[in-house]
């Protein structure tokens, strides 16, 4: 069964953007603040730019990429009021390969520590070896083709968005607006950017069950193309779209030439990276044409306004997008080196390969990522020529729309409707996941249809709800809190070959009970240490007690975690006490405790719900001091008002909170209160940000089969959620960015805070 992709940028961070609107903040142009730039910085550094100077490169690519940096360089410099400047070595490629080897070269013998510019992929991949085997940074602002950072080495990175990452969300989002189904594609097959782009629109129109029913070819300098664009024309079945992937002056030639031979306005042109200033030539030619780019002049980007404000000022004339990549290149290279902080190639390739959430002018959001192999992660913008001008790109006019029957998927969810664990755990989840449901089916993309069967609260209503489920036919199931509860069922979908997603499990290690399963949650052996290593710090804890759930699998890895951790960090255990789930007195546990010599700086607590609160509140009871901290992992606010004010000051670790300035975090808690008229529960929000996450997948796949979301789930990386930057490990287990700077929370007046 065939299933459209829900998403139109390369993560579901697009997807909370037009459901909640959450993008469009204005922020100060990301500079580097006073103090930050490292002690080189009070003497120059100097940096290769090489640039396309001449030739016929210049105009479309090289000069404005000179112009963005020359912007970025004066702006940092700016900042440092003396104490130390940006310099340039600026080559001229001169429009070829021989000239970008020659260039690279002279920079490489200056012993320069990295090296800005090169815009075509041609002369990049012959070109930048040479710096990655004199150890030198490699930082092309345009260039995309697919792979070749991977190809060249470490010291390569890429601000443009890869082809590989820009054309298949270009294609989802205007597949799903035009509705095409036959296409034709002209392509310069001898350019490696163009045949890159070619090769993805292949791939990713295939994929979307787009017929290709020609493709054209000519080699980069040919002018004419009456033969080929005839050819099209000509063709017994009419295209609905033509696809052009070529550089700036064959594209330009192309579109006019297409109109002119008689290709009519019904064949929609859609021309990856074509600019206002390629849109001006073709002029009424490209009117309606369609693109997929990196940049434009109409987003509110963090300092975008600002940035071309200045840029006109200083230039007269409005930027395109190669200034705006190169401008914002430069800033991501000042801001590794602030980093680093060093001007030596390795710390700054270091610095640069850990760049993530960077806020830039580019994209949909600004927020900027480099991958594992160097290349840009942001989100990418589609845009539309109207009255000469490069629009947003939402939706056709009514009297141009296409309906589309939105197809429907229908996913299992087994959660605890009933029982001790409906309202701690299974209730939240419900409603994140209704809530997320009802968000992504308003979009129109793909209508969510939800199967929920109640597992009772009981390992055997777990077992039985995930069976139903899998007789039932769905292809992922979700749900499943209780890691006791986990083991037993989610086997079953297991040997199945169904995907089983849990919101909030995190016992270590379940997600290797099989490859089709999954967990939103962090797993003890992740949160724990982490939250050790930060309370430890902030606390200073040295003896400390312990007390957990030897019955409950969750209770007993976070004790397991907690012991391991405690003791790498040189800390006491004085003594261990265990219960078991459903006792509900805990007082002689607690006494044994109290009565320690030498008493504890700390009383860790492993349990679930109902016994974590009971025992909160008789520790205080029968005279634990205040001055004992009660570090509670998974303490939630719910928790915290439940056992009153023994939970004063407790801490506790944790994934998420209304406090994290997360993607979207702000928009779905006001969202999730209007809706429900109460705030968030964590368990609510990891529920909700499971959907995104395997709706990012099922757009990803193209499929709704079972081994195609597998696949797509196994691949997540670095995509933005209300829980930071999502990616999950080989095991299936979530990783979230930046998690030991938020993990630690303390109850204060009856809320939990961040523990500063």
């Amino acid at each position: 069964m065939y299933i459209k992709k829900i998403t139109i940028f390369t993560s579901v961070l697009a997807i909370i953007a037009l459901s909640v609107g959450f993008i469009g903040c204005e922020r100060i142009a990301p500079m580097i603040p006073d103090g930050e730039m490292p002690e080189m910085m009070d003497e120059d550094i100097t940096i290769g730019v090489v640039v396309s100077l001449t030739g016929k490169d210049a105009q479309p690519y090289g000069l404005p990429m000179k112009r963005g940096f020359i912007m970025a360089r004066d702006e940092i410099n700016n900042a440092m009021h003396g104490s130390g400047s940006i310099k340039f070595i600026l080559e001229d490629d001169k429009s070829s390969e021989e000239g970008a080897i020659a260039a690279v070269q002279r920079l490489v013998d200056r012993d320069v520590p990295a090296i800005v510019g090169i815009a075509v992929s041609d002369y990049l991949e012959d070109a930048f070896p040479i710096a990655q085997d004199a150890g030198i940074v490699t930082f092309s602002s345009v260039s995309s083709a697919a792979g070749l950072s991977k190809e060249i080495g470490d010291f390569a990175f890429r601000a443009g968005l890869a082809t590989d990452i820009l054309i298949p969300n270009g294609v989802i989002t205007t597949h799903a607006i035009l509705g095409y189904q036959n296409v034709a594609v002209i392509y310069d097959e001898i350019d490696r950017y163009s045949g890159s782009v070619r090769d993805e629109l292949k791939k990713a129109l295939e994929a979307s069950g787009v017929t290709i029913l020609t493709e054209e070819t000519f080699k980069t300098k040919e002018t004419t193309f009456t033969q080929q664009l005839t050819n099209i024309k000509n063709l017994e079945t009419q295209p609905d779209a033509l696809f052009i992937a070529a550089l700036a002056q064959e594209m330009t030639e192309i579109i006019k030439q297409g109109r002119e031979i008689g290709i009519s306005d019904s064949v929609r042109l859609i021309v990856p990276d074509l600019t206002n200033a390629e849109v001006q030539k073709a002029g009424d030619a490209a009117e309606g044409a369609i693109t997929f780019t990196g940049w434009s002049n109409l987003t509110d980007t963090p300092g975008n306004q600002t940035f071309i404000q200045n840029y006109q000022a200083k230039f007269g004339h409005e930027p395109g997008p190669w200034a705006a990549q190169s401008y914002a290149t430069l800033k991501i290279l000042a801001a590794a080196i602030a980093k680093a902080p060093s001007a030596d190639s390795t710390a700054i390739r270091d610095a640069l390969a850990e760049t993530m959430d960077f806020s830039t002018i580019l994209g949909k959001s600004g927020n900027f990522s480099f991958d594992p192999n160097g290349e840009a992660l942001y989100e990418e913008i589609v845009l539309i020529a109207k009255d000469g001008e490069l629009q947003i790109f939402t939706e056709l006019p009514d009297d141009e729309m296409q309906p589309m029957e939105a197809p429907t998927v229908t996913i299992g969810i087994a959660v605890d409707q009933s029982g001790d664990n409906a309202e701690p755990y299974g209730l939240p989840m419900k409603r994140g996941l209704d809530l997320a449901r009802d968000e992504i089916n308003m979009l129109g993309h793909v209508n969510i249809m939800f199967e929920y069967v109640d597992a009772q609260g009981t390992v055997k209503g777990g077992v039985a709800a995930v069976q139903e489920l899998v007789n039932f036919g769905v292809p992922v199931i979700i749900g499943i809190g209780i890691s006791t509860h986990l083991e037993e069922a989610f086997p079953i979908a297991q040997a199945a070959g169904v995907v089983a997603i849990s919101p909030i499990s995190s016992a270590a290690g379940l997600s290797s009970l099989g490859n089709y399963i999954f967990r939103i949650g962090l797993a003890t052996n992740i949160l724990t240490p982490t939250g050790i290593m930060v309370t430890q710090e902030k606390l200073g804890y040295q003896n400390v007690a312990m007390i957990y759930d030897e019955a409950d699998t969750y209770s007993t890895s976070s004790y397991q975690e907690l012991k391991k951790a405690l003791e790498a960090n040189n800390v006491t255990i004085l003594s261990t006490e265990t219960f078991k789930t459903k006792d509900i007195d805990f007082r002689m546990q607690l006494t044994n405790i109290m009565n320690l010599d030498p008493q504890p700086d700390t009383l860790f607590i492993a349990a679930l719900s109902g016994e974590m609160i009971e025992i909160i509140k008789q520790g205080r009871e029968v005279g634990i001091p205040d001055s004992v901290d009660f570090v509670v992992p998974d303490l939630t606010n719910a928790e915290a008002e439940a056992a009153g004010a023994a939970a004063e000051g407790a801490v506790a670790f944790a994934g998420w909170s209304n406090l994290f300035d997360t993607p979207g975090n702000t928009d779905f808690i006001q969202n999730y209160m209007a809706e429900y008229n109460r705030e968030p529960e964590p368990w609510a929000a990891q529920a909700y940000a499971t959907l995104y996450i395997l709706a990012n997948a099922i757009a990803k796949a193209e499929s709704i089969d079972s081994d195609a979301i597998q696949d797509a789930l196994a691949q997540t990386t670095d995509l933005p959620t209300i829980l930071g930057n999502f990616s999950f490990d080989p095991n299936g287990e979530a990783m979230y960015d930046r998690i030991d700077e938020r993990i630690a929370l303390i109850v204060k007046d009856g809320k939990l805070q961040i523990l500063e």
